[in-house]
């Protein structure tokens, strides 16, 4: 029960009365008179109101009973106003009760109404219950219709629609019973049919049903009919509902509705996934909590549209750069507009929104932006001219390379009729076509054209075209860009004219084999090189037997007064126009070219405008001199030395043909080497002594020759095809260097001087280097390329030696000065301090180069270095600085440790086994403050080195030549015994000659030393016991100044060099080194030479016997006069 009916209940309770009752007397006891009768009027009603007669009768007897009370108590009766109040109270009362009757009949009537009416209820709710399933309906209804009738247990009803029939459960026909149509468009659907299954009274118009039950019947069929209508127009309008439904959520854009408060009342599928809010969390909801936009630059909220449309009227989009923060946070930048909904009279009662997702589009928009940059900066930034113009002919802009290059300002050519104008120097009226193709056509060139730049010089340049669209302005746009080709025109015209040299030369080679008629030959040959080669002027001249005269066999388009065919002329020295005997026929030379006649001392009579260029080349038959072959051009500076070789071949050809006519004898000959000949320019693919190649872009060889298949290492071509499946994987050592190849030449259309390695048949890598070029011939989808290829790798090893050599020392392979003092400014750091620096010194070297020779003294050096490499760490930098000097740079290294490097310098040396031993003076110096210079620091471990070479300089020569002896006597047959007796012999003998005491010691150290200049002398030589050939001879000689260089360097023997260099002269000038005479020869060499050559006469040599005492006495005094002095003879002799 609800609230409201228990409160009534309450109200309408005895208790809630008597309640009352009792608050009014209080009341009066208390209050004045004035208060209490509305109270008790109030009573009366609310008691006639709930308890009908009986509670107005009680609630007035109450009321007047209260007032009389009220008076007593209050002890003031006024009795006319007492009779008013009794009369109010009663009237009130009566009329309360008679409203009451009255709404209790109207109440009775109404419940009988209602029983009429339960039936159409029943419909009704059975109608809103089930909605528009229209069996479930029709059975709900037809089971509503019995209990509105008299006799509702034994009523039944049938509904009929369609064809199909809804009834109650014992619904039959009998003669009791009622009917009416349904009736829908004026048109019958089905009846409505009510029975009495038993008889009943009759009651209206003869039958069982009272007149309202007719009436009951045409309400039901009414309402029935109603239904069904409704149900047609509810299905009508769900279809357009769901079509409705289907259209919103098949729109691509995004669909809010709201009313005229902007709330939300639907949103399609769209809006839901963008905004994050289903239609059933968003419904009745505020537009701007759903619909929450910024903008995008900025992040500040942007007005909601729906507010604009509420507040206008008018269809409102959003501005730019809007973006949608979804309901997870997500950011849509969206484009939307919103549009009010109203009615027939022009009310707003809603707003329709529809918006879309442009992110897209937006980051297309932004990204378009910067490649307009971008684009902007590449025309300008671009190596080649650009130019962008418009189709009414200005120029909207040029880039710097296009002003560079053509030397016109973007000011200077506003429009193409300036840029005609100047560059094509006038109308072009192929130009101006191509311009106006351009507008029309989508891409691709234009063609090529040669434009005049500013400064007049002559340029080739190569267009294309693209649209660009349409401008701002509505005007079409095109960029035309620009190649300069005219260093690729001059190599293509180029090329073309030595391919018309060698189409001559072919041509040529035929006409040799087929003909047998010099004249012919001359004139073909003549005809043949002026169609193909394009010269001005060719003639060909014999020369007599006297080389004194030439006759002019035959000329081609000569317009030259000075040659006319058939004429001779004198080739005098003074005939300035044929001036080529000496070089060509005397000197028999090739050719004489003349590549400017306007400046040739030779042809300075021979009009200009008849030539710009000239060349003679020599024509020989049997190894003589035959004729000249002249060719002319307008052109100066024309023939270079390519087309001058090829030229001499086909002046070599004709030779060949000259002679093949001349000696039929030499026919077979002359027919060998015209095949050979013919052979070799046909086959030159395969003769080329470059490899030459033909292949695909996707790495496929189609072609090679012989020569290319051999840089790689392969017997034949086939084996080389066949190897290769794919030269950027197999071939290229490096695969993206084939990348690169392939990109350069399809940007280019060839590439020159390519350098790459390559594996050969062994995987041995080479180092080629290749020209190539794009073929005209296409294969399967990809591009032919064709060129030439040629083995660099000796030439990469040199380069790489030479690189080495630059930085290394040849002899020790040590490093070198210059790398080292780079290495110095390098490692010259904070970071790498301290930082020491050992200098060193090789000992004696000038000794031992100047008694071994520098073959020596160079391998001496090697031993050092090694010793010094042995006895460093990894990271240290040694170099050899000078001839004998060593430096190691020690980054990071203290003076202590240094000094340990040192040690182990020296320590190597002392271990060190051999005839000459190592001797180093070494000084080491540190860095270790930042402000001190590193070449300062080389400078003192130099000075350090310095001192210690100086103390240990005796011991080290002593060293030395100790050890000069010593290796001697082993070497050779000196012994101990013969310096001994020499000794014992030179002291007699100076003190028979008077000698000084300082002289007697000269002689005495020269006895000691007079031979050590035998050291150089090989051990075979000097103790062959043959006699000796001239050039051991030769070599025994060199030992007197072998010690001379020894003693001189050595500063306790310098005071006897000269004596050992000239102990070996004779007194009649014949012996060696100088051919000194008689007194040139200084005294103690005299001396000694006698005292040694007596000493060896009695004791002997390996190829000769000893002699006596007395024989040999007697054979110095033959040889005195000749080869000894005769008077030191007679004194030694004496001194015996």
């Amino acid at each position: 029960m609800e609230k409201s009916d228990r409160l009534k209940e309450i109200f309408q309770s005895k208790a809630a009365a008597f309640i009352l009752a009792a608050a009014i007397i209080l009341i009066a006891l208390l209050a004045r008179l004035e208060v209490i009768e509305p109270l008790i009027i109030l009573f009366v009603i609310y008691c006639s109101l709930s308890f009908a007669k009986k509670g107005a009768v009680y609630s007035t007897i109450f009321a007047i009973s209260v007032l009389a009370l009220q008076d007593l108590y209050n002890l003031h009766i006024d009795l006319s106003q007492y009779l008013i109040e009794v009369s109010v109270i009663i009237i009130a009362a009566l009329y309360i009760y008679k409203s009451t009757s009255s709404v209790k009949t109207l109440n009775f009537e109404l419940r009988e109404r209602v029983k009429e009416l339960t039936g159409l209820y029943r419909i009704s709710e059975a109608a809103e219950n089930l909605n528009t399933d229209l069996d479930q309906l029709l059975n709900e209804v037809v089971q509503g219709i019995p209990p509105s009738y008299q006799f509702p247990g034994d009523c039944e009803a049938r509904i009929i629609y369609q064809g199909n029939e809804y009834q109650t459960p014992n619904f039959r026909q009998t003669e009791w019973y009622q009917q009416k149509p349904l009736e829908i468009n004026n048109k019958e659907v089905g009846r409505v049919e009510v029975v009495y299954l038993n008889q009943h009274p009759i009651q209206h118009q003869g039958t069982v049903f009272l007149e309202e039950e007719f009436d009951l019947l045409n309400s039901i069929t009414a309402k029935i009919t109603n239904i069904l209508k409704n149900l047609e127009q509810e299905k009508e309008i769900n279809e357009q509902r769901r079509f409705l439904s289907i259209t919103l959520n098949s729109i691509g854009d995004g669909l809010i509705v709201t009313d005229k408060e902007g709330r939300v009342k639907r949103l399609n599928s769209i809006a839901e996934d963008l905004t994050g809010w289903t239609i059933a969390e968003a419904k009745n909801r505020d537009i701007r909590e759903i619909f929450n936009i910024v903008n995008s630059k900025t992040g500040i909220e942007v007005k909601n549209p729906v507010d604009k449309v509420l507040k206008h009227g008018k269809i409102v989009g959003l501005a730019n750069h809007t973006k949608l923060i979804a309901r997870d946070g997500s950011e849509y930048h969206i484009a939307d507009s919103a549009a009010p909904i109203k009615t027939d009279e022009g009310n707003i009662y809603g707003t329709v929104m529809v918006f879309r997702d442009v992110s897209k589009n937006y980051k297309m928009r932004e990204e378009i932006k910067q490649r307009e940059k971008m684009f902007s900066t590449a025309i300008s930034e671009s190596p080649f001219p650009i130019m962008v113009h418009a189709e009414d002919g200005e120029v909207i802009t040029v880039n710097s390379t296009w002003e560079n290059i053509s030397g016109y300002t973007e000011e200077e050519i506003p429009d193409i009729k300036s840029w005609i104008n100047k560059a094509y120097q006038g109308e072009n009226a192929e130009a101006e076509k191509n311009i106006k193709e351009s507008f029309t056509r989508q891409k691709g060139k234009a063609g090529e054209f040669e434009i005049t730049t500013k400064s007049g010089e002559k340029r080739i340049w190569e267009f294309s075209t693209a649209p660009l669209g349409i401008g701002e302005d509505g005007r079409k746009l095109v960029i035309s860009t620009a190649v300069d080709i005219t260093r690729r025109k001059k190599a293509e015209a180029e090329l073309r004219k030595l391919n018309k040299i060698y189409r001559t030369l072919s041509m040529v080679n035929q006409l040799i084999v087929r003909e047998n008629s010099i004249s012919k030959l001359i004139e073909e040959a003549a005809k043949i090189t002026s169609e193909y080669g394009k010269y001005q002027n060719i003639w060909i001249g014999k020369i007599n037997s006297s080389n004194e005269k030439i006759k002019i066999l035959t000329t081609i388009e000569n317009n030259c007064s000075y040659i006319k065919s058939g004429e001779s002329h004198d080739l005098k020295l003074e005939n300035q126009f044929l001036n080529f005997k000496e070089e060509l026929i005397e000197q028999e030379k090739d050719s004489l070219v003349i590549n400017s006649c306007k400046n040739s001392n030779k042809l300075d009579t021979l009009p200009e405008n008849h030539c710009g260029s000239r060349a003679f080349f020599l024509l020989r038959a049997l190894g003589k001199p035959w004729g000249i072959f002249s060719f002319c051009t307008a052109e100066e500076n024309h023939f270079d030395q390519m087309e001058i070789e090829l030229l001499k071949e086909l002046t070599g050809d004709i030779s060949l043909g000259i002679e093949k006519i001349i000696s039929e004898q030499r026919r077979q000959e002359s027919e060998r080497k015209l095949k050979i000949s013919e052979k070799r320019y046909r086959q030159l693919f395969e003769n080329s002594p470059v490899g030459i190649f033909k292949t695909t872009s996707d790495g496929r060889v189609q072609m090679i020759n012989p020569h290319l298949a051999k840089i790689l290492g392969f017997d034949s071509v086939e084996e080389t095809i066949m190897h290769f499946n794919h030269l950027g994987q197999e071939l290229y050592v490096n695969p993206e260097r084939r990348q690169q190849f392939i990109s350069q030449i399809k940007e280019t259309g060839m590439v020159n001087n390519f350098v790459y390695q390559a594996y050969d048949k062994n995987n041995n890598i080479l180092w080629l280097e290749m020209n190539a070029r794009v073929s005209k011939e296409k294969k399967d989808g990809s591009f032919v390329i064709e060129g030439f290829c040629w083995d660099i790798t000796k030439r990469r090893e040199s380069e790489e030696k030479i690189k080495y050599l630059g930085f290394h020392d040849k002899l020790t392979g040590l490093y070198n000065r210059a790398f080292l003092e780079e290495e110095i400014k390098r490692v010259d750091t904070p970071r790498q301090q301290p930082i020491s620096i050992i200098m060193g010194d090789l000992n004696n070297l000038k000794l031992i180069n100047d008694t071994y020779g520098h073959q020596t003294g160079d391998q001496l050096i090697k031993s050092a270095a090694e010793m010094i490499d042995n006895s460093c760490r990894d990271e240290d930098i040694i170099a050899r600085w000078g001839g004998d000097e060593f430096v190691v740079l020690l980054p990071q290294t203290n003076v202590k440790e240094s000094e340990v490097i040192i040690k182990r310098i020296n320590q190597q040396i002392e271990q060190e086994e051999g005839e000459l031993a190592v001797s180093i003076s070494l000084g080491t110096a540190s860095k270790t403050d930042a402000e001190q210079d590193l070449m300062a620091v080389l400078s003192k471990a130099e000075d350090r080195m310095y001192k210690n070479k100086i103390a240990s300089r005796k011991s080290a020569r002593s060293s030395v030549l100790s050890a000069f002896l010593t290796s001697l006597k082993e070497k050779s047959s000196e012994t101990e015994e013969h310096v001994q007796r020499m000794s014992k012999m030179a002291k007699r003998f100076g003190q028979k000659v008077g000698l000084s005491n300082s002289e007697q010691d000269r002689l005495y150290l020269l006895t000691q030393m007079h031979d050590i200049g035998k050291i150089a002398v090989s051990e075979e030589i000097l103790n062959k016991p043959g006699k000796l050939n001239e050039e051991e001879w030769e070599i025994i000689k060199k030992h007197t100044e072998t010690g001379f260089r020894i003693t001189s360097n050595l500063e306790d023997f310098a005071h006897i060099s000269h004596e050992i260099l000239h102990h070996h002269e004779r007194w009649d000038g014949t012996g060696y080194p100088e051919s000194l005479a008689g007194e040139e020869i200084p005294l103690l060499s005299r001396m000694l030479t006698i005292i040694d050559s007596y000493d060896v006469m009695i004791s002997g040599r390996p190829y000769k016997e000893a002699m006596t005492e007395k024989e040999a006495e007697a054979e110095l005094k033959v040889c005195a006069d000749s080869q000894f002095d005769p008077e030191l003879v007679d004194k030694f002799i004496d001194s015996l």
